[in-house]
């Protein structure tokens, strides 16, 4: 085993958390930060993050301070409060404001404190050393109550998280993805689920003849969902996270490290919220000022929280489909919106020739599923990376007047064509004529997980004039998966037996008793492995008990992945396991 141990501070008590504490004296309130040094009393804080909500600390001493308060002079003898009823109620309260059911009140026998501080009357400070020793595995929180004379002088929390996993030759990072063992990526719903169960799969490649070579099972892990929404005061795009999402990006060394730690990219999923907003209908006028915006916002949220990059999904925009319904500040879908926003962020992130894959934290992929983005068949067959323009010009198949069943052009699909009809765009035809949207993009996934037909058609093909611009049949197979699946689990109702959800895993039967897939899952895995594909993707990876019915639990997903694999030629008798704390901290709903 090979522990892997940080320690974080947390500074401060929000004054909503913990001015309930008021009946054993503790107020813990934050005082402003503008005001803190007018404070009169003396304060016990740490420096240098005096007024931080999280510091990381290197080391297993922290040193805070206990200083005298502003035109304060006088001596003081504090102390620390000892009361486990105290401190238990502090851990609680603590785990309800940062809404983590995971915090254990640190033990006494693995901390040291002073048995008093003294701060005489002339000294401006006194040191404050506190010693945390080892700890079990987990994460813990020590709270840190100074009092003098029974009145509370300041309150820290230190955070204690301590990340253990399996040894794993980290070498398996440089290994070269093929078509029987490819990129691995798992979809994790943040409001149902523990994104660290992820980490926890493993895969022995080789069986059990091998166990040395075992290594996580996915390659990459993307955290579903920011929100794309639109910000009515300053009339542009910005992200959004609900409470699920914050849990997870303002506790990343809880939830993403170990991940990280394990070779696995962490990458944050961008999906817009039906406000009339998104990847399709970026404003391109006034410099591309939109544009430069979001895909700033979305470079600096990948930089705070330490992510390995981005995936992007256009569902959900609830595009205007008409002149009329335009809402103030939201574009119609427009021709370069999407190629723009790709080249920006990829400048912002740029893609090192040669880096390695260890290395990489400038990954930008797509789901390909929106109605706009790229699709070619049906209502979507928009293909707005193809940069086909001539087709539009003349205004054939998708962009003809009426199509073969008398249904008119709609007016967003009108109001595109007029503007690549208009000589006075045809500069900006020719710079994105330039942007091979494909050779920016790291990855792209093809939604067909209930399908399994590649409903979004990818063509791959030998020239530059395919699906995804600039993505020629040889750059598809490393960058382009076919195959992706559908996790989600349900109770059956009458069995009371844990499954797939029907619809996503089961093929239809002609007698209409199973409405599923319209092809089975090795079809769908064949098409991959004969296109030479490199890559698949898992959407809904969700928490499976260890026990069902009073009974122990073989984890449902362990065959599944054993499946994948062997239907994508892989005769090497692979084993997949799970190992490791299974973490429930999130209900999924079929739980529920």
């Amino acid at each position: 085993m090979k522990l892997y141990k940080s320690f974080y501070i947390i500074i401060g008590c929000v004054a909503a958390f913990c001015c309930s504490c008021k009946e054993e004296s503790l107020t813990a309130e934050v005082p402003e930060i503008e005001n803190a040094l007018m404070m009169g009393k003396p304060q016990f804080v740490l420096p240098g993050a005096e007024n931080n909500i999280t510091h990381r600390l290197l080391g297993e001493e922290m040193v805070f301070e206990l200083r005298q308060g502003k035109n304060s002079n006088q001596d003081i003898v504090a102390e620390f409060e000892t009361s486990d009823e105290v401190l238990a109620d502090l851990t609680k309260k603590y785990a309800d404001f940062k809404g983590i059911g995971l915090y254990k009140l640190l033990d006494k026998s693995q901390y040291t404190l002073p048995a008093s501080v003294v701060l005489e009357k002339g000294q401006s400070s006194v040191s404050v050393p506190v010693k945390i020793h080892h700890t079990d595995n987990g994460t813990y929180v020590l709270p840190l109550v100074l009092k003098a004379g029974g009145a509370e002088i300041g309150v820290q929390f230190v955070e204690i998280v301590n990340l253990e996993t399996t040894a794993i030759d980290m070498s398996w990072t440089d290994r070269v993805p093929t078509v029987a063992e490819p990129r691995m990526v798992a979809i994790v719903e943040a409001a149902e689920n523990d994104l660290r169960n992820i980490g926890n799969y493993m895969l022995y490649p080789y069986g059990e003849s091998q166990p040395e070579k075992k290594r996580p099972l996915f390659d990459m892990a993307v955290i579903f969902s920011a929100n794309m929404n639109f910000d009515e005061f300053s009339g542009k795009p910005v992200l959004a996270y609900n409470d699920n999402m914050k849990r997870i990006l303002d506790n990343v060394d809880i939830f993403v490290r170990p991940l990280q730690k394990k070779g696995i990219k962490v990458l944050l999923s961008v999906i817009p919220n039906h406000q009339g907003i998104g990847f399709s209908n970026l404003d391109i006028s006034n410099g591309r000022k939109m544009v430069k915006d979001f895909a700033r916002d979305i470079y600096e949220a990948v930089r705070k929280y330490g992510l390995d990059g981005v995936m992007f999904d256009d569902e959900y925009a609830d595009y205007p489909e008409a002149l009329e319904s335009v809402q103030p500040g939201r574009p119609m879908v427009q021709m370069g919106s999407f190629h723009f926003l790709i080249k920006e962020l990829r400048d912002l992130m740029p893609y090192i020739e040669g880096q390695p894959w260890k290395d990489r934290n400038n990954i930008i992929t797509m789901y390909n599923i929106g109605f706009y983005s790229n699709a070619m068949v049906g209502d979507r067959g928009w293909r707005l990376f193809s940069n086909n323009f001539d087709e539009i010009k003349k205004g054939e198949k998708k962009w003809a007047d009426m199509d073969n069943y008398g249904n008119k052009i709609s007016e967003s699909r009108k109001a595109v064509r007029e503007w690549v009809r208009n000589p006075e765009n045809q500069s900006v035809l020719d710079e994105l004529a330039g942007i091979e949207v494909g050779t920016l993009l790291d990855y792209v996934w093809n939604a067909n997980y209930q399908r399994g037909d590649n409903y979004n058609n990818s063509a791959e093909g030998t020239t530059k004039t395919t699906w995804i611009a600039g993505m020629d049949g040889e750059v598809a197979k490393k960058k382009f998966g076919v195959a992706s699946f559908e996790m989600s689990l349900e109770v059956e109702p009458y069995a009371k037996r844990l499954k797939h959800v029907t619809r996503f895993w089961e093929q239809s039967t002609p007698d209409g008793s199973v409405i599923g897939r319209i092809e089975t899952r090795r079809s769908t895995l064949q098409k991959q492995k004969k296109a030479g594909q490199t890559s698949m993707i898992m959407f809904n990876i969700q928490y499976v008990p260890d026990t069902w019915n009073d009974a122990p639990f073989t984890n449902i997903y362990l065959k599944d992945y054993v499946e994948f694999l062997t239907g994508l030629g892989n005769t090497n008798s692979p084993k997949v396991t799970f190992e490791g704390t299974n973490y429930d901290t999130m209900k999924p709903s079929y739980l529920r």
